[in-house]
């Protein structure tokens, strides 16, 4: 299985920029594995998407007015799935979100 990484970098709120990279996944028949979210600056999700079906990712985060950058080479085409992530930097004046931790152990 081949592995696939892109980012983005935006000044859009990041909920609904989070919400756009969602359905670019779920609209080119992708599902999420994972995500990561480092406070308002950062966000990753881990998903797998079918090899045929990159460039239609590809075409949906522009179509969301990204501008995707990939790391490295675009996957061959073929059957299959792909391991992908998708990183979003968040670019922004606001300061760090701050969330309470709860006490543990």
């Amino acid at each position: 299985m081949e592995f696939f990484r892109v980012s983005v970098f935006t000044t859009c709120e990041r909920n609904k920029a989070i919400n756009q990279v969602r359905n670019a996944i779920v609209g080119s028949e992708g599902w999420i594995i994972d995500h990561t979210l480092f406070s308002n600056i950062l966000a990753t999700i881990s998903f797998d998407l079918p090899c045929n079906k990159v460039d239609n990712f590809i075409k949906k985060l522009k179509k969301a007015t990204f501008t995707p950058k990939i790391d490295g080479k675009l996957p061959k085409k073929g059957d299959g799935d792909l391991k992908c992530q998708i990183s979003i930097s968040f670019i922004h004046d606001e300061p760090t979100l701050k969330r309470d931790i709860p006490a543990f152990g």
